[in-house]
């Protein structure tokens, strides 16, 4: 399960890493990496279009970076959502000043039985590791309340499995569906019935992110899941995109 997440769990004990376990957004290239982290998660926030009194869901919630960020923006019934269960124990430390709602569970059981509960719902670069991403949007679609939004971040890759892109799924595994392209998420969330609302592609603003954490890629591949990520950016092979969906309905605060 996710092995490369015992270093950094390890790191987020010592003190040594913050509570965001994403790449940065560096629109000010003078950011260190913990501020552009926190950058990234503000342009998925500000993508949420948030307000007081909305029920918040984020599914692959990490160590719970995002959602403290809300709690912090608004008065909301929060819930958290991660298959993991260490990243649940130190997402849900500390005080909180809204309530949260804890569920350990795979990205498409988030909503049980539940239908039309949620405003807001968050996944900021987690759907790589999710199963079903299918599945995953069809209990979006029924856990939101008509007007609701989506937002979503993910890594794609645009050649192929070549050898650098083996080597990042590889490294960051769980990554079931590796060869999954831009239409194959957008499909799905169109099928269950979202309305397509913004797409953006952050990959050119992760790429000095790349500089805190590992060395320039060398001419020759390697198995370094982090330096072929960096030279899959960097060459244009990778993308990140961000994606916003609204629910059907009318759009509802």
């Amino acid at each position: 399960m996710m092995g490369y997440i015992d270093s950094l769990i390890a790191a987020r004990r010592a003190g040594h890493v913050s509570d965001h376990i994403h790449l940065g957004l560096f629109a000010d290239p003078s950011l260190t990496l913990d501020q552009a982290q926190e950058a990234m998660a503000a342009h998925h926030l500000a993508a949420l279009d948030l307000h007081d009194g909305q029920s918040v869901v984020d599914v692959g919630c990490g160590f719970g970076g995002s959602l403290r960020r809300i709690d912090a923006q608004i008065a909301a019934h929060l819930t958290g959502v991660n298959i993991d269960p260490r990243q649940i124990a130190l997402a849900r430390e500390g005080l909180w000043r809204n309530p949260v709602a804890w569920k350990t569970c795979d990205a498409a059981a988030f909503s049980d039985t539940r239908i039309g509960w949620a405003d807001r719902i968050l996944s900021l670069e987690a759907m790589f590791h999710f199963p079903d991403p299918e599945a995953f949007f069809a209990a979006c679609a029924k856990a939101l309340r008509p007007g609701g939004r989506l937002v979503v971040s993910t890594i794609l890759f645009a050649d192929g499995l070549d050898r650098s892109a083996i080597a990042v799924a590889n490294g960051f595994a769980p990554w079931p569906m590796p060869e999954m392209i831009l239409e194959d998420p957008i499909g799905m969330a169109m099928a269950a019935g979202f309305k397509v609302q913004d797409i953006q592609d952050l990959a050119p603003l992760c790429l000095p992110g790349f500089d805190w954490m590992c060395p320039s890629p060398p001419p020759s591949l390697t198995d370094h899941p982090v330096i072929e990520l960096c030279r899959l950016f960097q060459s244009g092979a990778a993308s990140y995109p961000m994606l916003v969906f609204q629910a059907g309905g009318n759009t509802q605060k």
